[in-house]
């Protein structure tokens, strides 16, 4: 594992690709509360929302968006979309920091981010 280590070009050690899918309002219980999940989604589609209910918030959802949060805490949900959309969810687990040998992830700082909008 650690030549394996050498390589792997991302601060995440998880990522799921979604594609054309409705995700219900839910909470990604394997993901680590101390890091930020990065959600990027890109396509030829219309009217998604993003909801986080639990802080009474809803996004659009556009092509080239990215939101980051954590998914562990916030509970989350996207609508089903008109046209083709993918997503990209980068994520931490801790078990894999357990099987890599690796050390965990302290908690997530918004002052180490950078904040726009458009």
């Amino acid at each position: 594992m650690p030549e394996t280590l050498q390589y792997w070009a991302s601060v995440f050690n998880s990522l799921s690709i979604i594609s054309n899918w409705e995700t219900p309002n839910h909470q990604d219980h394997l993901s680590i509360p101390e890091c930020f999940d990065i959600l990027t989604t890109m396509g030829n589609y219309s009217n998604a929302q993003m909801s986080m209910p639990s802080l009474q918030l809803e996004f659009r959802y556009d092509s080239s968006c990215m939101i980051a949060f954590s998914g562990r805490i916030v509970r989350h949900g996207v609508d089903g979309v008109e046209g083709d959309q993918i997503a990209w969810a980068w994520y931490m687990r801790d078990s894999v920091h357990i099987y890599a040998g690796v050390p965990s992830c302290e908690w997530a700082r918004v002052e180490g981010c950078i904040l726009t909008t458009v």
